[in-house]
């Protein structure tokens, strides 16, 4: 009966490693560079590994021109996914103010997960 209950246990313990982790999700909003003055609204989803953000996914929602922010928008997610350097983001040329924006949201939305238990 022992064994049982201790094999009971150890793959009840083996499943937790398994798990996936958690997803935290976050949205933050910022001003970029647009003739309507709608922000820059960033979904972040992300988990926690050994206390750091690890960025899952970034899906933004945006009223930026298509040719020029929306282009550095999605420059900037990848730029962000690939590095996983959300703290020094590198603006996009000839995108200044949206790529402005776009720190500001991400640093907004990656503090909210930062809080998030």
């Amino acid at each position: 009966m022992k064994k049982i209950f201790l094999a009971i246990c150890f793959a009840v313990l083996s499943l937790g490693s398994f798990a996936e982790d958690k997803i935290y999700e976050a949205k933050a909003e910022a001003r970029g560079y647009n003739e309507d003055g709608v922000p820059i609204v960033l979904t972040v989803k992300a988990t926690k590994k050994d206390g750091k953000v690890v960025i899952k996914d970034i899906v933004a929602q945006h009223k930026e021109t298509d040719k020029i922010g929306g282009v550095a928008i999605e420059q900037l997610i990848k730029q962000v996914k690939d590095k996983q350097n959300y703290n020094k983001v590198d603006g996009v040329s000839g995108a200044t103010s949206t790529s402005a924006g776009f720190r500001r949201a991400l640093r907004n939305a990656v503090k909210d997960i930062e809080k998030q238990a």
